[in-house]
């Protein structure tokens, strides 16, 4: 994932004050030739409205400034001595003007906070968060933790679909000095049901112990496909995904879980995938969602 340019957006809030520190970071290790900061206007008010408050001199041109001058002083202050940015005013919806922005300026990774400036109003419309997720084609880092650190080690969720693999692939560049671990959790078919037909826990045992040994030999083969095979530690562990990986989330320290994107159809993309969904929500990492190459639209 060679990494040429890198957004950050900002709403002004401390999450994405820690999102932007997160994005100058990653844009220093890559040597990104471009990093920019973009803040989203969303709509202006009805139209009866617009015309008082311009008859006020509170016209668009007046709020365009007015946030063009926060952004000026939100990028000052955060950024003293950091990379040069780029900084940028886009307007509309925010998820959508975000996600249009990075598409048609070619970034190579999008990042932002997980929390915006008013939380409480996210958990009624749905945030911009898992909006900007289901909608841009781009990379996305989620900022989950409460201060910006380097990724020492990371953890990529992998279904051995090339969705997964093509995400390995990438955060091995995009982090070039981070430790990398690779997890596949499987669940053993109809496991319950073989409980409840009266199936011997050696049975149950025998099916489990067939599972790991298939999901060993898929993960040799995963990591000797990848460009950097020595990079990488493989784990297979039975149970449920999302609950597992957050175990090992929290028993390895990992900063960073990475997942890659299905977006082969429109309820692939509505719901992200249910596993990655979960993660979205619960993970206490930060979260880098990569979509497939081949998913996502042309540029």
């Amino acid at each position: 994932m060679k990494v040429s340019k890198i957004v950050a957006a900002t709403d002004f809030s401390s999450a994405s004050e820690i999102a932007v520190q997160q994005a100058a970071w990653i844009a220093a290790g890559n040597a990104a030739s471009h990093f920019e900061i973009v803040h989203a206007l969303p709509p202006g008010p009805p139209e009866a409205l617009r015309q008082l408050l311009a008859g006020a001199g509170l016209d668009d041109a007046h709020w365009q400034g007015l946030a063009a001058q926060r952004l000026s002083e939100f990028v000052d202050r955060l950024l003293p001595a950091g990379p040069p940015a780029g900084q940028h005013i886009v307007h509309g919806k925010p998820a959508a003007a975000l996600a249009a922005w990075a598409h048609a300026t070619a970034a190579d990774l999008l990042v932002l906070g997980a929390h915006g400036e008013h939380p409480l109003f996210d958990l009624f419309v749905g945030s911009t968060v898992h909006q900007l997720l289901r909608l841009s084609p781009v990379p996305v880092l989620l900022v989950k933790r409460p201060q910006p650190e380097h990724y020492r080690r990371v953890l990529i969720a992998t279904d051995f679909s090339p969705a997964a693999e093509e995400a390995a692939a990438k955060v091995a560049e995009l982090l070039p000095e981070a430790e990398l671990h690779l997890l596949h959790v499987f669940e053993i078919p109809h496991e319950r049901q073989l409980y409840y037909a009266g199936c011997e826990a050696e049975t149950v045992e025998h099916y489990r112990a067939l599972g790991e040994q298939a999901a060993r030999q898929r993960m040799q083969r995963l990591i000797a496909g990848l460009p950097q095979p020595a990079r990488y530690r493989g784990h297979v562990e039975p149970g449920y995904p999302p609950q597992r990986i957050k175990r090992r989330l929290a028993e390895d320290g990992a900063e960073l879980l990475v997942v890659g994107a299905h977006r082969r159809s429109p309820l692939e993309t509505l719901l992200l995938g249910s596993v990655a969904a979960h993660l979205v929500n619960e993970a206490a990492s930060d979260l880098l969602l990569i979509s497939s190459l081949a998913d996502a639209p042309d540029r």
